[in-house]
């Protein structure tokens, strides 16, 4: 008989539990970056013992051999007579253990890596990712395990979605705990003297930890997380969790963000906080992970969950996981009054819409092969990449987008996909153990809206072709225009024109800069710089015969060359120089806004898709 997969936890659950698998945590060589980790395996019932390390992250969707930080293992019985042991492959550990004795495994275990999937350890705080430094025992994943944490006396708080096994901590040790060994690495650790806040909303308690050396303004960011969380409650309908964590790293250089079951960690840059679109991308981003509490972790493709650790888990439904919380993030930001109607609409059309737009990859693959491929293509990051495949959280959000005005103008209005997606949360709490195929949910939403959209939805995850974006935003009273982008006309004195306005230039490239030399990073397939001839990695030289040193400069000789004639471009590739001429082509822009000559019934609809 198969053991449920459990993947819900409240504090009270572990109070005063006892754990047969425990973990020691200590941090004597932190300034080196290293965790001191014991993990202690009792009652054993074998003579063999398996242990093995995850060689992925739920929700990261990348083999990253988390163990090849880990060094020094030793291994012996818990009254320290050794045991035998080989590895039996890159993550997997084998134990001799005749006697049928409790077990202890030594080892450290390097962290430097600031991120939201990895490690980090220094003199200051240590971050652990429980899923990269923490084995599990082969057969023994479904008990309470316990995670010991043992004093460091410069660091004075501990922040974790793990729950705390007594009420008061010990002097030397405070001791956490999980219900299963899924739960235990879905709950990233936080030690130090980070700033902490917390709120309350619907009786659960949210606490918000700050891993930064910045100057945060706690209490304006408590606020704007604490509108989010009430709008995506009132969304949902109810909490999954008694306790709730956010993890926020500032830091030049970091972003992104990763869910959890019970906890998201999010990494933004300082100007998050001193720039109004920085700020909201970043509420963009926490609305983000947040939603992912429902959609991903519970709400789910069948695949993910239960779990194999040891190798990928494929599934073609990301557009779900991913595509359907991108497109939610942005229109419950809107909700959350993060942005303006018009700011939301450029949002759409700029960094939804008009980013597909730059991808030639998206008439080569299907999202839902982006999506099982995403082990080798989104998570390679290769430069070639956006004329490869779409990214199932663009064009999946995009598509969820479709999805969404396609059924509230089938429904005159009367229906749309937040009430599928609510349906399917109460599906979720009836029976969490298995999450949902691709022929369920498209039942679902048909038998909860009362519409068809079975030919079109699927026609969209399967197809190459372009999407209907013009008929769906017309239903609504919205016109969508790529037109070709023109130089705003410029002035001084009193109204002296500066510069005529023109066509902006198209080059088809990104560039990187290198101590006054311009590298090219990516190509867009058919632009004029790809049918130049100018590739990933070349060194571009000079243009129409003037030296090139800064991106900035490059992009003002090519708008200056316009498009009349070619420009001629001098280039470096592997070391030899080449020449080359370019016909260059007018930038196009994007643009979502409300028609001036919007029906009375179109406006109902446009209100009733933007508020509900």
């Amino acid at each position: 008989m198969n053991t449920p997969f459990i993947i819900e936890q409240s504090d009270i659950e572990l109070l005063n539990t006892t754990a047969n698998i425990i973990y020691d945590l200590s941090f004597e060589h932190a300034s080196r970056h290293c965790i001191s980790i014991k993990m202690k395996i009792l009652r054993n019932q074998t003579d063999i013992v398996i242990v093995k390390s995850p060689v992925w992250i739920p929700g990261s969707y990348k083999v990253r051999d988390m163990n090849s930080h880990q060094y020094d293992v030793q291994i012996h019985d818990i009254h320290g007579n050794l045991l035998s042991w080989k590895w039996l492959s890159k993550s997997a550990i084998e134990i001799l253990n005749p006697e049928k004795s409790d077990i202890v495994i030594s080892y450290e275990y390097f962290a430097n890596d600031r991120g939201v999937r990895t490690s980090h350890v220094n003199r200051n705080h240590a971050f652990i990712m429980p899923v990269a430094c923490l084995m599990y025992v082969e057969d023994r994943m479904e008990e309470i395990h316990h995670v010991a944490i043992h004093d460091n006396v410069s660091w004075k708080t501990i922040t974790t979605a793990l729950s705390p096994i007594h009420e008061h901590a010990t002097a030397d040790i405070t001791l956490y705990g999980a219900l299963n060994y899924h739960i235990l690495i879905d709950s990233p650790i936080e030690i130090g003297n980070h700033e902490s806040i917390s709120f309350d909303v619907a009786g659960a308690l949210h606490e918000i930890a700050v891993i930064t050396q910045e100057s945060i303004d706690m209490e304006w960011l408590k606020g704007e997380i604490k509108r989010a969380v009430e709008i995506e409650y009132a969304f949902w309908g109810d909490l999954p969790y008694d306790r709730y964590v956010f993890f926020l790293l500032v830091s030049e250089g970091l972003r992104g963000g990763l869910e959890h079951l019970r906890c998201n960690v999010s990494a933004v840059e300082p100007s998050a906080f001193q720039d109004k679109t920085t700020a909201q991308g970043m509420m963009a981003l926490l609305v983000h992970e947040f939603f992912h509490t429902w959609n991903v972790k519970r709400i789910r493709p069948i695949e993910l969950g239960p779990f194999n650790y040891e190798q990928e888990n494929y599934t073609h439904m990301l557009w779900l996981a991913e595509g359907f919380t991108s497109y939610y993030d942005d229109l419950l930001s809107f909700r959350c009054g993060f942005y303006s109607t018009e700011e939301y609409l450029s949002v759409l059309a700029q960094s939804h819409l008009g980013k597909l737009a730059r991808v030639p990859g998206r008439f080569s693959m299907s999202v839902k092969d982006s999506s099982f491929l995403a082990w080798t293509k989104l998570y390679a990051m290769s430069p070639d990449q956006q004329n490869q495949f779409p990214s199932y959280y663009t064009k999946g959000g995009i598509v969820a987008l479709l999805l969404d005005l396609l059924i509230i103008s089938k429904s005159s209005g009367k229906s749309k996909l937040d009430h599928a997606l609510k349906i399917m949360w109460e599906l979720y709490k009836q029976d969490g153990s298995k999450g949902f195929t691709e022929d369920q949910i498209i039942n679902l939403i048909e038998e909860v809206c009362g519409v068809a959209i079975r030919t079109e939805f699927t026609d969209w995850l399967n197809g190459t072709e372009e999407l209907p974006y013009q008929k769906l935003f017309s239903e609504i009273g919205l016109e969508w225009k790529e037109e070709i982008t023109v130089i705003k006309q410029d002035w001084y004195g009193d109204f002296r024109p500066f510069h005529p306005k023109k066509q902006s230039i198209f080059f088809g490239c990104s560039l990187a800069e290198d101590h006054g030399r311009i590298f090219v990073k990516e190509v867009e397939k058919d632009s004029p710089a790809d049918k130049a001839g100018i590739a990933i990695d070349d060194e571009i030289i000079s243009v129409n015969g003037k030296r090139m040193i800064n991106r900035s400069m490059l992009l003002q000789a090519l708008q200056a060359n316009g498009l009349e004639q070619e420009a001629e471009i001098i280039a470096n590739c592997d070391g030899k120089i080449y020449e080359t001429r370019v016909q260059l082509q007018s930038a196009i822009s994007y643009s979502l806004k409300v028609s001036e000559s919007i029906t009375h019934e179109q406006e109902r609809l446009l209100e009733f898709w933007l508020h509900g």
